[in-house]
């Protein structure tokens, strides 16, 4: 049996993750997300509160901190949220 054709459905930035892969008419399409599609999706407007997500999402993986202060900071961040709402 032949594999299916492969279609990648690719955002390059650092962000970016293969989220699923879903067959169409025998192709398989692999499907990619990124942060700030899932901020969207999920309506996040509070920025501090974005910022916290994008920092638990990929602790320690973007290159500039490790996942200790990542995560402190995205306790900042939370924090901050919680004075933007009010």
């Amino acid at each position: 049996m032949d594999k299916p054709d492969l279609i990648s459905h690719f955002n390059s930035n650092k962000y970016s993750r293969e989220i699923k892969t879903i067959i169409i008419d025998g192709i398989d399409h692999v499907i990619y997300v990124d942060v700030y599609d899932v901020l969207k999706a999920f309506n996040v407007v509070n920025p501090a509160m974005a910022h916290a997500i994008k920092k638990m999402l990929a602790p320690g993986q973007r290159g500039a901190k490790d996942t200790i202060q990542d995560m402190k900071e995205a306790i900042q961040s939370i924090e901050r949220a919680i004075e933007l709402e009010k």
